[in-house]
């Protein structure tokens, strides 16, 4: 069994569908995905300085409550829908339209956007896919939306517990047994920046900033 480890400041290293699920491939390269126990860099991923309070707008008379009581809904379901399509394209990278979908979730040119499209590029010509657990599953712990739309700017801090399994769909172990490149099952929590662009929350930045490797650090469903 081989693991391909993807390393992260925080508690010891999360593994590549972890990293991935929870948003920090932006800045990685695919060299160093295809590497042991390989980074995104001396100093791992950015660290989360401020998770938009500074930058929030005040609410002003003519913003009713109502307007980001609806704008906090549709950030959440932007959340669970970027999940979803990151799940069903990692399942099956050589279904450009699984791909293509959750690429369209990212802000066009967003550096996580660019790792996203290069992770899928890196199944595809690998042979690799991706098998969900039983366990693994992402909580929505923070929304707070900065800006209204049209103009809208928004961040949500996760925390996801992933214990998903990569492994090559095209070859198979001496035995006849699956070849597993990487799994297990480990813990972020990132910070996401969403932006409203042509009528829809796109990702625009996200920050990993807490990790436990081989625990499921939470909170309950």
């Amino acid at each position: 069994m081989r693991h391909l480890g993807a390393g992260l400041s925080g508690r010891g290293r999360v593994p590549l569908m972890t990293a991935a699920r929870a948003g920090s491939l932006g800045l990685c390269l695919t060299a160093s995905l295809l590497a042991t126990a390989a980074g995104c860099g001396e100093d791992g991923p950015r660290p989360l300085e401020n998770s938009g309070g500074d930058r929030a707008r005040v609410r002003t008379s003519t913003s009713p409550p109502n307007a980001y009581a609806i704008a906090e809904r549709d950030v959440r379901a932007a959340v669970e829908r970027y999940d979803q399509a990151f799940l069903a394209a990692v399942a099956a990278p050589e279904d450009p339209d699984k791909t293509e979908r959750l690429l369209s979730l990212y802000v066009a040119g967003a550096p996580e956007r660019d790792g996203m499209e290069e992770l899928l590029q890196t199944f595809l010509e690998r042979g690799w896919a991706a098998r969900q657990g039983a366990l693994g599953y992402q909580t929505v712990e923070s929304v707070e939306v900065e800006e209204l739309p049209p103009a809208g700017r928004a961040t949500s801090v996760t925390c996801t517990f992933d214990d998903a399994v990569v492994y090559d769909a095209v070859n198979r172990a001496p035995d006849g047994g699956e070849m597993v490149v990487s799994g297990g099952g480990d813990t972020a929590r990132t910070a996401w920046t969403w932006v409203f662009q042509q009528g829809a929350w796109r990702i625009s930045e996200a920050r990993t900033f807490e990790t436990w490797t081989g625990e499921n650090r939470c909170p309950p469903q």
